[in-house]
């Protein structure tokens, strides 16, 4: 469980939940969500787009490259 701070979105969804808490995806279940979005409300329509935003939330430095190859290595699972 995160709080929205913690993986950096607006915590609308979170604040209906009793625990004010999101649940993230297993990431066996990644392919659950490859064609509704990803997050709670689909906010992220691909995979990079996800790898994107946490690249910039979290200050990780990785190149497209990397942000690419990421995404690949995810699918993967």
């Amino acid at each position: 469980m995160h709080t929205p701070a913690e993986i950096g979105i607006d915590d609308f969804q979170a604040n209906r939940s009793p625990d004010k808490h999101y649940r993230t995806t297993p990431l066996n279940g990644l392919f659950a969500h490859q064609k509704g979005g990803f997050y709670h409300d689909g906010r992220f329509e691909t995979l990079k787009d996800v790898v994107n935003h946490y690249n910039k939330h979290f200050s990780l430095g990785l190149t497209n490259k990397q942000a690419g190859e990421l995404v690949e290595y995810l699918k993967s699972l």
